[in-house]
């Protein structure tokens, strides 16, 4: 009986000492680290579906897009979708060249997804994660290129 009632002391200390305390990490660290996890949760549903590929085999040639308008729609919507109400996000995807004679690495911009104004609106909490993707899907004229994706996400204050 004594042992018992031990028990249920030690374990009703433990609990009302638990309650009292703060978490280990602080309420921004998890926040930051809840959004990563979320952003290499949707870069990671995306490669799986074949979305990259997709979105590349739609880009022609002779369309260039400005450093100031996102024209994925369609990869905005997905995301938009996909992630949590009120959760801002942009997305920056460049094709990756590499010249075997000269060593060089090149990075060209081809463009972006977003559901908020980036140029005028600030995050207050944000993560960044970078990704880089092979085309490994159809259609043939995608398979081989080498896309590095930048995803900004984050809260707006």
């Amino acid at each position: 009986m004594e042992a018992v009632l031990a028990t249920f002391m030690v374990v009703a200390i433990i609990l009302l000492v638990m309650s009292f305390t703060r978490p280990l990490r602080s309420p921004y660290i998890r926040e930051t680290t809840d959004l990563r996890r979320l952003a290499y949760n949707l870069l990671s549903y995306m490669a799986e579906n074949n979305v990259f590929e997709l979105t590349l085999s739609r880009i022609s040639a002779s369309t260039g897009s400005t450093p100031n308008q996102c024209v994925f729609y369609d990869l905005g919507f997905l995301a938009t979708a996909s992630l949590p109400p009120e959760t801002l996000y942009k997305l920056d995807i460049y094709n990756v060249t590499y010249d075997n004679l000269s060593g060089n690495l090149n990075l060209t911009w081809l463009g972006c997804a977003s559901n908020y104004n980036w140029s005028n609106i600030g995050l207050v909490e944000s993560e960044s994660v970078t990704y880089t993707y092979v085309c490994t899907g159809g259609p043939d004229k995608i398979r081989g290129n080498i896309i590095y994706i930048r995803l900004t996400i984050g809260f707006s204050g």
